[in-house]
């Protein structure tokens, strides 16, 4: 909820949360607390994208292939750093505050796989690690905003994957 609109109402967040307002105040006694707890548990969602993907495994389109799905798993989380005024890298626009996003080490982990598939051949060597990642961004953002009315979740999903990995691969042909 308040990743799609940051300025709701903490009593509305507690009844879509299923718990009382005064238990939401209890754990999180302001809007601040809430966000960066919501922040703090997007990065670990985020890293742990990388882990269960195993992306040290395989070539690098395998393992870039992987940490989509994860990531495309996650996106109701990862949604909270694409919704209106919170930005990729979570900074703040005057609508939420000190969100935390990904850190360079995340970033740096993505551009490892990058590298290792350009090395291996797998991953077109002329795209660098930032086009890749910020067209990841941008197609996990278009599969979280499709309108749902548009084509069922799991199509959409699929064609997002299929899109970036047609568009990373050293041969789009194979994929």
């Amino acid at each position: 909820m308040l990743s799609a609109d940051p300025s709701a109402p903490l009593g509305e967040v507690a009844t879509r949360a299923g718990v009382s307002r005064s238990t939401l105040h209890r754990y999180f006694p302001e809007r601040r607390a809430l966000t960066l707890a919501i922040g703090s548990f997007t990065v670990e969602s985020y890293q742990e994208a990388f882990v269960v993907a195993r992306t040290e495994d395989g070539t690098g389109l395998e393992a870039f292939r992987r940490l989509c799905l994860e990531l495309m798993e996650r996106l109701d989380v990862l949604a909270w750093w694409m919704g209106p005024g919170l930005s990729a890298a979570g900074e703040d626009d005057g609508t939420a505050a000190d969100v935390p996003g990904p850190s360079d080490d995340d970033d740096e982990r993505l551009h490892r796989l990058v590298a290792r598939g350009r090395e291996d051949a797998s991953i077109d060597p002329q795209l660098s690690a930032e086009w890749v990642e910020n067209l990841m961004w941008a197609t996990l953002y278009a599969a979280q905003h499709l309108p749902p009315t548009t084509m069922p979740a799991h199509d959409v999903r699929s064609q997002a994957l299929r899109s970036l990995l047609k568009a990373v691969a050293a041969d789009p042909a194979a994929v």
